[in-house]
């Protein structure tokens, strides 16, 4: 029998009552959109979230998160989060709902790396869009794939840590423009992906750990499932799952699901996600993207995602942002990881009863729609809530072994490899 990565972690560590405190049997379960735009956000409770001052030209986007777990025996990594830039009116508060493929449950949502990499991917098509727009370029279209590779190492032990370990993206471009135009328009949209500063170089993060405190707010786990994939919003789709991406993607390959003998557990592992991200094509949003993804892990779905990053166009955003989405899925990165490092520490005799992440990413363009666009992630806010009757120094120990299993995060706080290719028309621009 063959299981993926977080299979295993499932059928091995993790088992009903020792993942999530289910004393509320009785609840009404709640049925969850994967993605849905709320009118009341309940904002970060263990900091106060700031937005920069833009100086000079420049634009900030200051993403906050708030996540909670959601009490399902066959879906113990369910979780959702709500996700918001400080301080803009334009873009809304937005909940979304992540979930991870079991033993013998199928994957109901998008896993945290699908959102990590869409988020990724979308952010740089925007990049790559806003060049156009400032060289007045005639381009037919672009689009972006992507491929991020991640590990684990020392898996089952109190070494156990994530990595991420290389970022590819691809620029696809249709277009007459001749090569070395191209070439500039790479040059100055990586410039300006501050996404991509912020995994290409190490990013200051503010770490807090709180255990048995009160800052809760509500935000207990209760009983809830995802009904559909398909999430709509004013009509337009948000999410849903789509068909795989084999003969989709012209310049990556795609490889067999990763998948793993569950007796023969190894000391590492490593995997991918893939990701195409293209113009949604709205004359009025036109900043608004389609976003395909899929973790290349077995039985993982393939899932299709919407990003509206149209700054400054009149009507109400569409769709969450691609800084929302990446900021997202990080934070519910870290909560898997939360998930999986509880089951680790039930097998050592210490039960962990809740937990939940929040967060604030500070990203910055400078000298925004001009040629000398610069952008960069500037800090990070990570916050851990937990609460246990295990002493203090333990579930410090929890969270900090959570924090270091967490692949998102390691890609975000430490140098990531990052290879990013342009191709017009088909062939590589040197």
């Amino acid at each position: 029998m063959k299981i993926n990565t977080l299979s295993i972690v499932v059928a091995l560590l993790v088992s009903g009552s020792a993942v999530y405190g289910q004393s509320d049997v009785n609840q009404d379960q709640t049925i969850y959109q994967i993605a849905k735009r709320l009118n009341n956000y309940t904002r970060p409770i263990t900091f106060t979230p700031t937005k920069a001052i833009a100086v000079n030209g420049s634009i900030t986007e200051n993403i906050v998160t708030t996540t909670q777990n959601i009490v399902n025996k066959e879906a113990p990594f369910l979780k959702k989060g709500i996700v918001k830039p400080v301080g803009e009116d334009q873009f809304s508060a937005w909940e979304a709902v992540s979930d991870e493929r079991g033993a013998g449950h199928n994957q109901t949502a998008p896993n945290p790396l699908t959102y990590y990499a869409a988020g990724s991917a979308s952010s740089l098509l925007t990049q790559v869009e806003r060049a156009i727009q400032v060289m007045g370029l005639d381009v037919k279209d672009v689009k972006v794939e992507s491929e991020i590779f991640f590990r684990w190492s020392d898996t089952m032990s109190d070494k156990w840590s994530g990595y991420t370990d290389k970022v590819v993206s691809n620029i696809l471009i249709s277009s007459n423009e001749p090569a070395s135009k191209i070439k500039e328009l790479k040059q100055m949209a990586i410039k300006a992906w501050a996404v991509g500063e912020g995994l290409a170089n190490k990013s200051t993060i503010d770490v807090g750990i709180q255990v048995n405190t009160d800052n809760w707010a509500g935000l207990q786990a209760h009983l809830g499932k995802v009904g559909t994939p398909l999430s709509k919003d004013n009509g337009q789709i948000i999410t849903n799952i789509t068909p795989d991406l084999n003969n989709v993607l012209q310049t990556i390959k795609v490889k067999d699901d990763f998948s793993i003998d569950m007796h023969k557990f190894p000391s590492s592992m490593a995997f991918s996600e893939i990701v195409i991200a293209q113009s949604a094509n709205d004359k009025t949003r036109p900043f608004m993207h389609k976003i395909r993804a899929k973790s290349l892990t077995e039985n993982y779905a393939t899932w299709e995602l919407y990003t509206d990053d149209s700054r400054g166009y009149e009507g109400i955003d569409k769709a969450p942002t691609s800084r929302d989405y990446f900021t997202l899925g990080t934070s519910f990165c870290l909560m898997s990881q939360l998930t999986a490092a509880k089951g680790y520490y039930h097998q050592k005799g210490i039960n962990i009863d809740n937990y939940r992440v929040e967060h604030q990413f500070d990203y910055v363009q400078d000298n925004f729609m001009t040629p000398s666009m610069n952008g960069h992630l500037d800090n990070v806010i990570t916050k851990v809530i937990v609460t246990s009757d295990a002493k203090k120094e333990e579930l410090v120990k929890y969270a900090k072994q959570a924090l270091s299993m967490c692949f998102a995060g390691e890609g975000i706080q430490n140098e990531t490899e990052m290879e990013t290719s342009v191709y017009l028309n088909g062939k590589v621009v040197k």
